[in-house]
């Protein structure tokens, strides 16, 4: 496979730079200042290893291309593209290429609960009936062999509350739990052109998985809390996370969909195939009405590194507060531990975000407190509060947790740190 690294500096960068200068006109900034890597406490020399490492990712068939982003102490020190957004023809890799981020969704859509939760709108104890009536008096489901769709279903000991659904302990069903069969069947009713609404009410008819508050299990919680944003705000979730965080951080590239004007910009997703060739995996909808607090945002670096920033900053950026200090550390602070995921061992859940444990169980290079999440096809970020720095990696590869890409840009990154 041919390698390219297209820098900074490139035609489709111009209305990034554009918008700089629009700046002047009282539009928030696209992108931190930026600053050579020694003026932030980064070497240059030992930066040079992430080329190497992304080259590598790409030359071995792991990845098509990516785009990573550095930022320390407020300024950036890295936007670049390697290799392709596109392997058929070749499409060279941009700095502003639109990526689908799945799961990096979440993050977001977290701050816009705890918006609600700074207005008194909303307490993380409240039952999450009190805004969703479907979720009233629920069942749990427990296998039984023999029984119809092979379980029974007791009464929930308790409601669900917003806090279960912050930390994945909400009991609701999957896949592969003892209604999974059910649950399928639910979501093959859903109309033709669904609405989240839709969505939300078939998961609420099918039992749970466990007792709320008994287990984590990583599942639909997220797109259920999107749904009690709706119903709190009066607003659809597009709306909502455009009007309180979007428009306010700057994030002009990021929505639940991707306008056809923008789409040229849209990276390829890949899968290996059973050659152990990168072919092109199914991409998400790029114009739906169904949004996805979980994982239906599409981004780009230099939009989600202002995302980062403002939480580094402890909720502000360029003057603009989107929440206080004390929420951040609510969101920081241990919610969860352990998290029973081997890629994220070492770690344990916030609210929408997996945070650095004091001890060396990870494996990572990295700092206790450290905090981020990635999504389905292997985008990530971490934010480390010690170092005030911020490092963000955009490739579109699945299956997810490719641990080979994802811990090894991160730890490739904090060899760098020279002071």
């Amino acid at each position: 496979m041919d390698v390219i690294r297209p820098k900074m500096i490139l035609p489709r960068v111009l209305p990034v730079l554009a918008a700089v200068f629009i700046q002047s006109l009282g539009a928030a900034p696209p992108l931190p200042p930026a600053a050579a890597p020694e003026d932030v406490g980064m070497s240059s020399e030992r930066l040079k290893r992430l080329d190497a490492f992304v080259d590598r990712m790409q030359a071995g068939g792991q990845i098509s291309g990516a785009v990573t982003a550095i930022a320390r102490h407020g300024k950036l020190v890295r936007l670049e593209s390697q290799g392709y957004a596109e392997l058929g023809d070749k499409t060279p890799m941009q700095t502003d290429e639109i990526f689908a981020m799945a799961s990096m969704t979440k993050p977001i859509a977290t701050i816009g609960v705890l918006m609600l939760v700074e207005e008194g709108r909303l307490l993380l104890s409240d039952p999450v009936e009190k805004y969703l009536p479907e979720f009233r008096n629920p069942k749990v489901a427990v296998r039984q062999a023999g029984a119809p769709g092979g379980y029974t279903t007791v009464p929930a000991q308790r409601s669900i509350t917003i806090h279960d659904l912050l930390i994945h302990r909400s009991g609701l069903p999957t896949a592969g739990g003892p209604a999974g069969a059910a649950l399928r069947e639910a979501m093959q009713s859903l109309p033709a052109d669904p609405v989240l609404a839709d969505r939300i009410r078939a998961i609420a008819s099918v039992p749970l998985n466990f007792q709320p508050g008994s287990a984590w299990e990583y599942g639909s919680s997220t797109d259920v809390l999107g749904r009690v944003i709706e119903v709190v705000s009066g607003q659809s979730l597009d709306v909502y996370l455009r009007n309180r965080i979007l428009d306010p951080l700057g994030m002009v590239d990021t929505g639940f969909t991707v306008p056809p004007e923008k789409r040229s910009r849209l990276a390829a997703i890949y899968e290996t195939s059973s050659e152990g060739k990168l072919v092109k995996a199914p991409e998400p909808s790029l114009d739906t009405r169904l949004f996805s607090a979980a994982g239906g945002l599409f981004s780009t670096a230099a939009d989600y590194i202002r995302f980062c920033q403002m939480l580094l900053n402890n909720g502000e950026l360029d003057g603009r507060r989107l929440v206080s200090r004390k929420t951040i550390e609510l969101m920081t602070a241990r919610h969860s531990d352990p998290i029973p995921l081997s890629f994220l061992s070492g770690q344990y859940f916030g609210l929408g975000v997996a945070v650095q444990k004091d001890d060396g169980d990870s494996g990572l290079i990295s700092s206790p407190g450290a905090y981020g999440w990635s999504g389905a096809y292997n985008t990530y970020f971490r934010i480390d509060p010690k170092e005030q720095l911020i490092l963000v990696l955009l490739v579109q590869r699945s299956p997810a947790n490719n641990l080979q890409i994802q811990y090894g840009f991160q730890n490739v990154v904090m060899q760098a740190i020279a002071d």
